[in-house]
């Protein structure tokens, strides 16, 4: 593999390191101008993987679980093309944390285990995803994501996906 398709691979993945801090991310957006868009101009990434991922999570997860996934895809999406445009080939991983993200929440999985949600959802999705087809690094960067979302602070890096889910979770409350 050459590095310039390593590094597209990476980025769409959403390995890329930013600052974990929302504020340094943020920094350089205009705060004036907001991300007008309408729920219809949000376009769903539209592979296999994703599809048997959105089947999965709209069956697993109570309806306002997967009402709040959607609403954090949406928030994510619209801060990508009107603030971040540099993230944008991360939308499908994106799209694979938020349907996930929230998965250990279930009332089954919860029961079953003594771990945290986010770990145990974490592992649920590597899993999940790896045996619907997506890549090791594809799997492992939703589980990272999905572990890290709540880990919201002012110091070191996150991955992009990371940050990503962190900063739309936040308005998707």
């Amino acid at each position: 593999m050459s590095d310039g398709t390593k590094n597209q691979e990476l980025a769409s993945h959403g390995w890329t390191a930013v600052p974990r801090a929302q504020s340094k991310i943020l920094a350089n957006v205009d705060k004036n101008a907001p991300a007008n868009i309408l729920i219809d101009d949000i376009e769903l990434p539209n592979s296999e993987l994703v599809k048997r991922t959105q089947a999965y999570a709209k069956k697993e997860l109570p309806e306002r679980t997967y009402s709040h996934s959607m609403r954090v895809y949406y928030y994510g999406y619209a801060i990508v093309k009107h603030h971040l445009p540099e993230l944008e080939p991360l939308l499908e991983t994106y799209f694979l944390t938020c349907m996930l993200h929230d998965i250990g929440t279930t009332e089954t999985n919860l029961n079953a285990t003594r771990m945290s949600f986010e770990f145990h959802g974490g592992f649920l999705a590597l899993n999940l995803l790896q045996e619907f087809g997506a890549s090791k690094s594809q799997a492992e960067s939703v589980c990272e994501a999905i572990i890290r979302h709540q880990d919201l602070g002012d110091s070191g890096t996150i991955s992009s996906v990371g940050q990503l889910v962190q900063l739309a979770t936040v308005f998707g409350k």
